[in-house]
């Protein structure tokens, strides 16, 4: 059992610069959140999100949320419901409060193709609703035409299942400035207005990132920008319907049009994927090392990698083998009769289903290694040491993601 430490008076730093984070002021001063309640707290945790501790109630010290803490590292605090209901202002117990860092944008941040400018709207669950509702649609860029905007409101995050930890949020200083902004940064702007000149669905797209305005609850997208937009556009809707939840209004112009841009910028799109691109780099990767061995032997890149990961290995199934090289059937046979045939590699079973690297395959791999490290060597040109650990890193993270899918 956990001996907590115990914070029993109001007056502490801790209690003080929790209580502080309740306002948008102090939560900006701070750049510092509350995290009021289990589940938000949780949602920080899933998203990396740096909490600095935790506070709980005195009475749930065995709780599920208390391990997962731990194992986060992160110091939890047991107080009494007196404190808790002072720390959150309320006249009920919240079990949970924590203390999170807001985390800042990068140094050299680049928005994404689609962007969403918030101009005036007010609602905080209209708000964590439009957040919820782009990440969907895999869109994290917000701008906000408020130089004070607060994304930390308990209704905020809730309203977006804590997707404000995740949301990368421009403020501007005012709407002009956030066009401003958009334009320099080439975005073509599309607002939405009941009286827009375009119905939505029939939108013509120029083939460049995009911005969608959404406008305040009761007066809409502000004249300045309506002035300034490349596109007006309106929901069609039935004539008793004077217009439409700001939140779910921005739902359907989000999924048409990022329909319209993805089709508009599906070139652009296909050239960037990062499956492409990793595949790309690879085959690349593979023809320079096929072109140096094709000089000296009549092995490929394919066989030699095959004899690298034998001499980790040791025995591998047939099964493994295709796996590794993205080979089957004929393709197989063809890639090891050479290097059985050769005795470069064996079977070591009478079934022939798993293989071996023999003495032979020793040897011919310390033969090739030379041009295998200058093919590399090639390939990585131009990167520091700290770039080439990093390059690896990232592909390992990459790997390690998507074996959580196969």
């Amino acid at each position: 059992m956990i001996n907590w430490p115990i914070i029993t008076s109001i007056k502490d730093p801790k209690i003080v610069e929790a209580r502080d984070l309740t306002s948008a002021t102090g939560r900006r001063h701070a750049h510092k959140c509350l995290l009021e309640g289990e589940q938000i707290i949780h949602w920080a945790l899933q998203r990396n999100t740096p909490i600095d501790y935790v506070l709980f109630h005195n009475r749930v010290e065995n709780h599920p949320l208390l391990d997962a803490l731990v194992e986060h590292n992160v110091t939890c605090y047991a107080v009494s419901d007196g404190i808790l209901k002072k720390v959150t202002d309320t006249r009920y117990l919240i079990p949970f409060v924590g203390v999170a860092r807001v985390k800042p944008l990068p140094e050299e941040y680049t928005m994404g193709n689609f962007v969403i400018l918030l101009d005036g709207v007010q609602d905080y669950g209209n708000i964590g609703t439009i957040i919820r509702t782009a990440q969907g649609f895999s869109i994290r860029d917000l701008l906000t035409s408020e130089p004070d905007f607060d994304l930390y409101y308990r209704k905020t995050i809730e309203a977006s299942r804590g997707h404000v930890f995740d949301t990368r949020l421009t403020p501007c200083a005012s709407s002009v400035a956030a066009v401003q902004r958009l334009k320099a940064d080439g975005y073509q702007i599309v607002a939405t207005s009941s009286y827009g000149d375009n119905l939505q669905t029939l939108a013509k797209l120029e083939n460049k990132p995009l911005a969608l305005v959404v406008g305040n609850e009761t007066e809409g997208v502000s004249d300045i920008v309506l002035q300034n937009a490349d596109l007006v556009v309106q929901i069609p809707m039935h004539p008793q319907v004077e217009s439409l939840n700001v939140g779910v209004a921005t739902g359907i112009s989000v999924y048409e049009l990022k329909l319209k841009l993805v089709i508009t910028m599906l070139t652009h799109y296909i050239r960037k994927t990062l499956g492409r691109e990793i595949n790309v780099a690879a085959k690349l990767v593979q023809y320079a090392l096929d072109t140096a061995l094709a000089r000296v032997s009549h092995f490929n890149g394919t066989q030699v990698i095959l004899l690298m990961v034998l001499k980790c290995d040791s025995v591998m199934t047939l099964e493994q083998v295709g796996k590794d090289t993205a080979t089957f059937g004929e393709a197989l046979q063809t890639l090891l009769s050479p290097l059985l045939e050769e005795h470069y590699v064996q079977y070591v079973d009478i079934e022939e289903t798993s293989i071996t690297l023999t003495e032979k395959g020793e040897q011919l791999l310390g033969q090739l290694w030379n041009l295998v490290e200058t093919s590399e060597a090639q390939a990585l040109e131009g990167f520091s040491e700290v770039e080439k650990q990093q390059l690896l890193d990232y592909l390992q993270r990459i790997q390690a993601n998507c074996m959580r899918f196969v």
